[in-house]
């Protein structure tokens, strides 16, 4: 196969991708400061209370009496703060905040309002259900066989152009942009390779949860005290910091308490680290360390965090975000290009 060839492959490749690089392109750039928003957005239910009072027990059997049938997480239960509950059933999902001192309820409000949750269901599934998770899937694909196909076309002008031998063409609109393209492409690939990659592993656990037929759960009450086994946790395992408990969700379920092990590697997922108790005695079940763990388990929890970029600092971020735009970028300078070259045939 001839490089013009190839060339027609990669721009038709490019023009499929393109409408879905563009949504993608922006919500993925803002969804980088995704958890910076929410602390903004969140704030003022999360406020630091005078006491250094956690009522987590209080509650839990608060949340439980109000949403019995509904799957529970608690994302914050820090000492001062209103603890956060995470509440799902089916589609729906609702964020609680409780008093820490008093352990009720004092705002309710709809998860996917906020505009980071907004943007995320966005990304994930244009917000058009399972038909929008497929698409974005495939698109997925497309743009990471695009890449592979601009990889081989520019193959023999890569080197020079990350070394900016190749000087911008300004001799026409199209080869001015055909450069530009090219420029931006090759700078922004191996992060786009890697965001390419991670999400369509991402996008296939969303497309295959989708596909998963759901049931009922029954949702069991917790009558042991969170609060002691957190207490006996930090006896245990003192370099094990819980950021995050999820209750259970059947009869035969078990409270996994996730968090972060002191000199985890920085790009690891800390939902993989899992303390596993019996929600009838407290009991410490098992202990699941991902540092510990296999090489494929280590890659699919390092997979959300190196897709995101939430593993990193401002400066890690604002890269990420510039290569998020260079999706739409792409896609609308290879569009112009496309345009120009049919005009001339």
């Amino acid at each position: 196969m001839n490089n013009r060839t190839l060339l027609k492959y990669h721009s038709f490749l490019g023009l499929i991708a393109g409408v879905f690089l563009f949504t993608l392109g922006i919500t993925g750039s803002v969804l980088v400061f995704s958890e910076d928003i929410d602390f903004l957005l969140f704030d003022k239910y999360t406020a630091t209370k005078s006491t250094n009072e956690l009522q987590l027990d209080k509650a839990i059997i608060e949340v439980q009496k109000k949403f019995p049938d509904w799957s529970t997480r608690i994302i914050n239960f820090e000492r001062g703060k209103a603890i956060q509950f995470d509440l799902r059933k089916l589609d729906v999902k609702q964020y609680a905040f409780l008093n820490p001192v008093s352990g009720k309820i004092t705002t309710v409000i709809d998860a996917n309002s906020p505009l980071t949750k907004w943007l995320l269901k966005f990304h994930y599934s244009l917000q058009i259900g399972l038909l929008g998770e497929i698409l974005i899937f495939l698109a997925g694909i497309v743009f990471f066989l695009s890449l592979i196909t601009g990889i081989v076309v520019y193959r023999k002008v890569i080197l020079k152009t990350l070394l900016f031998q190749k000087k911008l063409n300004k001799s026409s609109k199209q080869r001015y942009y055909s450069t530009l393209h090219r420029y931006v492409g090759v700078w922004a690939l191996m992060l786009n390779l890697l965001i390419v990659l991670t999400g369509i592993i991402l996008s296939f656990n969303v497309v295959a949860s989708g596909l998963q037929k759901t049931s009922k759960p029954t949702i069991p009450l917790i009558k042991i005290s969170i609060e002691k086994v957190l207490s006996d946790i930090k006896k245990q395992y003192p370099d094990f910091t819980v950021t995050y408990i999820r209750l259970p969700a059947s009869e035969d379920g078990k409270i996994v308490f996730n968090g972060s092990f002191k000199g985890d590697p920085f790009y690891l997922s800390k939902y993989y680290n899992k303390i596993a108790v019996e929600y009838k005695t407290g009991e410490v079940i098992s202990v699941s360390k991902i540092s510990e763990s296999d090489f494929i388990s280590k890659l699919l929890s390092s997979i959300l965090p190196m897709h995101s970029g939430h593993y990193g600092n401002w400066f890690i971020k604002i890269i990420y975000c510039f290569i998020g735009l260079s999706g739409p970028f792409l896609s609308i300078t290879g569009y112009f290009i496309w345009l120009k070259r049919k005009r001339l045939v």
